[in-house]
């Protein structure tokens, strides 16, 4: 079996290549599937990734959660040094809450990644929903992330928080190596399918 890494190489390898128009059609898919699963209307809250290099683009979720009353989160990476004297950096994601997409709401942070100017923080509850990304997932919700671990520690400490992981059907497999600390969605999103 290959390791994580040749797997989530050669997979998000062929998401790269994805065209605009394709990540475009098949993410307005993905994301009406998502508004009908119970754990989204259900939902309070509801925590996007910004998406970059082709992800699935959630943030088309963003106006349809606020119009049905829910309040739209995104994350932010807060970096905070590793110990005495030691320059490593380890990162805490938390959600801060999404005011849109204009330059006066958006910063870059860390990893290069968009967030949020709002200083508001989530404090997550029963009725949050984290649509999460990823690299390479399988039908039976294994999931490998980027490497950084922020999602599998947020929701090791927010266990009460629902997931979707979204994703297209080019980044599903049969069979993944998983870790005791890689934490399952509670589905699995992508054109085709739910897996739940």
């Amino acid at each position: 079996m290959l390791t994580k890494k040749e797997i989530r190489k050669a997979v998000l390898a062929e998401r790269s290549a994805l065209d605009e128009e394709t990540v475009a059609l098949a993410s307005q898919v993905i994301c009406q599937k998502i508004m009908g699963i119970d754990v989204y209307e259900e939902a309070t809250d509801v925590c996007l990734y910004m998406p970059m290099q082709n992800e699935v683009d959630v943030l088309l979720l963003a106006e349809a959660a606020e119009e049905d009353g829910k309040r739209v989160w995104v994350p932010k990476v807060i970096e905070k040094t590793t110990g005495k004297g030691d320059e490593k950096k380890a990162g805490v994601m938390v959600f801060n809450r999404f005011t849109g997409l204009g330059e006066e709401d958006i910063i870059t942070g860390a990893y290069d990644i968009r967030e949020s100017r709002s200083e508001e923080i989530l404090e997550p509850n029963d009725k949050t929903l984290i649509i999460m990304p990823g690299a390479v997932f399988t039908p039976w919700k294994d999931r490998i992330g980027y490497g950084g671990g922020f999602y599998d520690k947020f929701l090791d400490e927010h266990p009460q928080c629902k997931t979707i992981a979204a994703c297209y059907d080019l980044q599903v497999v049969d069979e993944l190596p998983v870790e005791a600390h890689d934490r399952k969605p509670d589905y699995v999103v992508c054109e085709t399918s739910i897996y739940r």
